[in-house]
């Protein structure tokens, strides 16, 4: 059993992260942990296996203390915990050896060390990688080996901060299986996560604020007080949320439901057979990223091939073909190991191709005279903001970029609070802290704004919303819409569908190293083949409409955002009414 009484915990500076908190978790429970960025869950998981230790209050694990010195060896075999980022917990060279670390470090004899290594492997599918480094895998591979170094060491309690938030769909659906079949095995999960789809699985639900327990029940329960989860800027399942505002329209169907199964069987009930759309939906034509103005960037049969070792190269992008429009807003999408992240490290001359080429406005990057006005034009947000965070107060940060571009003074301080005041983050009141203070959220609106105050046309973002609670995500994608319609061009990198569904004019399909599929995103994302060539789910409101389809409701099914499925069944509710 854990239980936690009065924990208290403060980082240096007396920035409060844990305040009083209370709870226990009994062994067996999967217990899901959601709250807004800052909200204390991370902290809360270094201090349950005695990474941090508690300014005040007390934790034991099956009786041990985490205050106690002597216990932490046992508390760390009962307890282990898979971080956000794998990356951040793969230490060795070999995915064997990695497994092998943390029994060697409980001081394991050696047969039982290689038959537990040998089993491991075997359970989490990862044979056939025994002599690979660790950094060759994918993402979501890393992750199962980051989970199978853990439960080598037959924990009890299995704590995952966040370990699908960098995953493509594929990947999350492995890891939620894996989750799945160790607790059905008798380990008690408890998974922090900012995906309601994902809390739903819990048996229990604990919501933190501001440091506390801010909820703590069944998911039905907790899901079913959207109003008090969107006071702190959390959400619920995309089915509850569409059923509560169906229900604010007036139409009767149950905001209970977790699952878009049951909405959609309401909802069938309700809208037999209405209307009239054609019988398949508007695909991606072929036509690609057409408009009728000259591109801003001109992707021209782009290679690009990595060397892993000496005469042995991956090939990263094969002939891709992409023009992409001034002013518009492009999603480059796929499956891990696709090749997005290595395209958009193009963009800005970061990576040279094998062959092709890139242009800005016509002109060839690489045979422009001064690459630093290619960067000062093409900005990159990178996937992780701390690594691009680095100065001693944000303000410095911010106006690294624009004093190394030439720019004065003046000029700087000017560019510095615009870009600032873009993200709401103004000067006068984050400018002199440091940016490894900010909350995830506001790292990466930092993190923007040291690209804006170098002013480019053109931001390139990678998984601008990974890890960020539904506030936060939704912040970040207001200030992307203000720019696009301030006429700056958009190529973002994302797995999360609705993020493209709300904010991609454009969507290309990557697979392979190929583009796969591209046009607008209504086309992309509610064409018939997009899960097969994408790898990728479409977006639930896409699903919803289809299972409708198939129930025998005459229903279109390319509608990609839950505000068109409100706005659609509102009006057909409406037109019922005055039959």
């Amino acid at each position: 059993m854990i239980q936690v009484k009065n924990l208290s915990f403060s980082y240096p500076g007396d920035i409060p992260a844990v305040l009083g908190l209370s709870v226990a978790i009994d062994e067996g429970e999967r217990v899901a942990i959601i709250g807004p960025n800052g909200s204390g869950k991370s902290t809360l998981a270094r201090c349950l296996n005695g990474l941090l230790s508690p300014t005040s209050g007390h934790i034991e694990i099956d009786g041990f203390s985490t205050g106690d010195a002597a216990s932490i060896l046992d508390i760390r075999r009962r307890l282990s915990l898979v971080f956000q980022n794998p990356d951040d917990q793969l230490v060795s060279t070999t995915v064997e050896s990695e497994i092998a670390f943390g029994l060697e470090n409980l001081g394991t004899a050696r047969d039982l060390m290689v038959e537990s290594v040998d089993a491991t492997l075997a359970r989490f599918d990862l044979e056939r990688y025994r002599h690979f480094p660790p950094h060759l895998l994918s993402g979501g591979e890393k992750q199962r080996l980051a989970i199978a170094a853990c439960v080598a060491l037959q924990p009890r309690y299995l704590l995952l901060d966040e370990p699908t938030a960098l995953l493509d769909p594929a990947g999350r659906r492995e890891v939620l299986r894996l989750l799945g079949e160790l607790h059905d095995q008798g380990v008690t999960l408890i998974h922090i996560t900012q995906d309601p789809a994902e809390a739903v699985e819990a048996d229990r639900i604990i919501v933190m604020n501001r440091g506390d327990i801010y909820m703590d029940s069944s998911p039905q329960a907790v899901f079913s007080d959207i109003e008090r989860l969107q006071q702190i800027g959390l959400g619920a399942p995309f089915a509850t949320v569409l059923a509560t505002e169906l229900r604010c329209r007036g139409i009767p169907v149950d905001s209970g439901h977790l699952e878009t199964e049951g909405l959609e069987a309401d909802l069938a009930g309700l809208f037999p057979k209405q209307g009239h759309v054609d019988e398949t939906p508007d695909g991606a034509d072929g036509q690609g990223l057409a408009s009728d103005q000259p591109p801003k960037i001109t992707l021209s049969s782009l290679s690009f091939s990595y060397e892993i070792a000496p005469g042995n190269r991956v090939q990263a992008l094969d002939g891709i073909d992409i023009d992409i429009p001034p002013a518009s807003s492009v999603a480059i999408i796929g499956p891990s190991g696709s090749g997005k992240t290595t395209l958009a490290q193009h963009l800005n001359g970061l990576l040279q191709p094998d062959r092709g080429r890139v242009l800005l406005d016509g002109s060839d990057i690489w045979t422009l005279a001064n690459q630093s006005a290619v960067r000062s034009q093409v900005g990159l947000v990178f996937q992780f903001p701390e690594l691009q965070l680095f100065a001693e107060t944000l303000a410095q940060d911010v106006a690294f970029g624009p004093s190394n571009s030439g720019f004065d003074e003046t000029e700087t301080t000017r560019c510095v609070r615009e870009a600032l005041d873009l993200v709401n983050l103004p000067l006068e009141v984050y400018g002199d802290r440091s940016p490894l203070s900010l909350s995830a959220g506001e790292r990466r609106r930092a993190a923007i704004a040291g690209v804006l105050a170098m002013q480019p046309q053109v931001l390139v973002l990678d998984e601008p919303t990974a890890g960020l609670d539904p506030n936060a995500a939704r912040s970040t994608m207001d200030i992307l819409q203000h720019l696009r319609e301030r006429g700056r061009t958009l190529v973002l990198i994302s797995h999360d569908m609705d993020l493209v569904a709300d904010l991609a004019t454009h969507v290309v399909v990557m697979r392979g190293g190929r583009v796969a599929l591209s046009g607008t995103a209504r086309a992309v994302m509610a064409d018939a083949d997009f899960e097969k060539l994408s790898g990728l789910e479409a977006p639930p409101s896409v699903t919803l409409m289809r299972g409708l389809w198939q129930r025998g409701c005459l229903v279109p099914t390319d509608l990609i955002r839950r505000n068109d499925v409100v706005g659609y069944f509102a009006a057909q509710y409406s037109q019922k009414e005055k039959e």
